[in-house]
Parts: structure tokens; sequence; C-alpha cells
């Protein structure tokens, strides 16, 4: 395990208890509440082809937006790969665009894990990010495709 992951486990299950995903945050200016992927409390998450997950984020942004997009990236071996992140305002359950600080939202997104997908480790960067480039969450995740 990396040298951070361990301090990371306690700190998170300390804070968030043992139903959300553990993660690396990668600079969110929101307060997290909660953030969750199907069927994986302790990463690397090992995800199955063919499938569907889902990201559940519950969040407090701290500043207004208008809008909100999704921004995925999988970094395998060093390198970097977009991923289409569906529109961020769409996926607030409850809720839609525009964001109010001090407001708290829940996000769920759909992650399928298509058959075409191989059998590879992945790092996940997901973040929703707003109209003025802000960042709200930004989570990084290591995922094992099978």
């Amino acid at each position: 395990m990396a040298g951070w992951a361990v301090p990371l486990v306690v700190l998170v299950v300390a804070v968030f208890g043992v139903q959300a995903t553990l993660y690396q945050d990668c600079g969110s200016t929101a307060e997290i509440h909660d953030f969750t992927l199907t069927n994986c409390d302790i990463p690397p998450c090992v995800v199955h082809r063919p499938s569907n997950y889902h990201v559940n984020i519950t969040f407090t942004p701290t500043s207004d937006a208008t809008s909100l997009d999704t921004i995925i990236v999988a970094t395998i071996l060093g390198t970097d790969f977009p991923w289409p992140g569906p529109d961020g305002c769409s996926l607030l359950e409850g809720d839609s665009c525009p964001l109010k600080a001090g407001h708290k939202y829940t996000y769920s997104a759909p992650m399928p894990v298509l058959e075409e997908y191989p059998a590879i480790s992945v790092v996940v960067k997901w973040k929703l990010r707003d109209e003025k480039d802000k960042v709200h969450f930004c989570a990084l995740f290591p995922i094992i495709i099978v």
C-alpha cells in the first residue's frame, strides 16, 4: 500500500465511516459529506466487465455556480485518457443548477464498465467543475477492471 494510503484509510474511515469509498482528494473546494462507488469501500475497487456502477457524491459548495461539468480522466501506466463525462447538473438528485453556496447536493452518476474495456489497473480522477473552472469535487481512486 502506498505511503499516503494508510493515513488516508484511517482518516476517511474515522470521518465517513465504512459506507464511504476511500479516495484521495485532489483539490475539492466544496465540503464533501460522502463519496461512494458501488460495491467498493477500500480501493483498489474491483469492477467487472460488463457491469454498471454508480458514483455518488454528497457535497455542499462554498460558492454559487450556474453549471456543473463532470470531468473524468483515467491514468493508465502514466498516461491520461479522458473518459466522456455527463453533464453534472442533470445528475443532481432532486435538485438542478444553479448551485447555491451552503446548500447540500447529492450527485449520482452511472459508471458503465463495458465488455470492450481491457482487464487493467487504472487510477480514476473524477471532478465536478463549474463554469468558472472552480473544482467543487475532485477524487483520485484506483480501480481494477476484470
